[in-house]
């Protein structure tokens, strides 16, 4: 009775999972917001809880996928008829860079780091932010990008200031804090903190861009 039991749950779990994914649309993974996710995982929790507590017998299950069920739909209704609460639950798409010119306040908002920018760039194979000409931040998270014309950056650049302190580069020559604060004397920088960041690479060179309003 107790394998019977916990078949059904498992099935009903099963045909559960099923339903939301069908609720929340036809979506690649990369699509899905971090409210997506949250459906899923909940709903997860409430099928290992039944599992693991004799409790819970089947009818609490049923009853709670299907509220569960009901509120995920009643709240995708929602937000695909009234805009501002898509945009307060699901967000909105932020554009990190336009024209080549890093949006500082748009990385600030929106907690995203320059490493972490700079990684998703390689990943896509640019090499280099003065490579991209748009970047925008998806409310999945993913960037998408319109590259520069022209010739890219072939060799790996690096990070000489992350939000206003010098960070240390793997560069083959004598790169210490002196020669990177040397390098930002050349080009008018004389106050590190009031860079947001600053990239170097051999075939472009230093590029540095400062905070908006002063010191971070």
């Amino acid at each position: 009775m107790l394998m019977f039991t916990l078949i059904l749950k498992l099935m009903i779990g099963l045909a559960a999972l099923i339903i939301v994914v069908r609720l929340l649309g036809k979506k690649e993974l990369s699509q899905a917001t971090p409210f997506d996710l949250v459906y899923l995982l909940v709903l997860g929790g409430i099928l290992e809880e039944s599992l693991y507590d004799d409790k819970v017998g089947v009818g609490h299950l049923l009853a709670g996928i299907v509220l569960w069920s009901v509120m995920v739909f009643g709240i995708e209704i929602f937000v695909r008829k009234k805009e501002k609460a898509r945009l307060a639950i699901k967000g909105r798409s932020a554009m990190l860079i336009a024209d080549g010119k890093l949006n500082v306040d748009a990385f600030l908002k929106n907690k995203m780091e320059l490493e972490q920018f700079r990684s998703l760039l390689r990943q896509q194979g640019i090499f280099s932010l003065t490579d991209v000409s748009y970047a925008i931040l998806e409310t999945a998270g993913s960037i998408s990008l319109i590259p520069q014309e022209g010739d890219s950056v072939k060799k790996p650049s690096y990070l000489l200031v992350n939000t206003g302190e010098i960070v240390e580069a793997d560069i083959d020559r004598e790169t210490d804090e002196n020669w990177v604060r040397e390098q930002l004397r050349q080009q008018g920088f004389h106050n590190v903190r009031r860079i947001f960041c600053a990239e170097w690479s051999e075939e472009r060179g230093l590029l540095v861009v400062e905070y908006p309003d002063g010191e971070k």
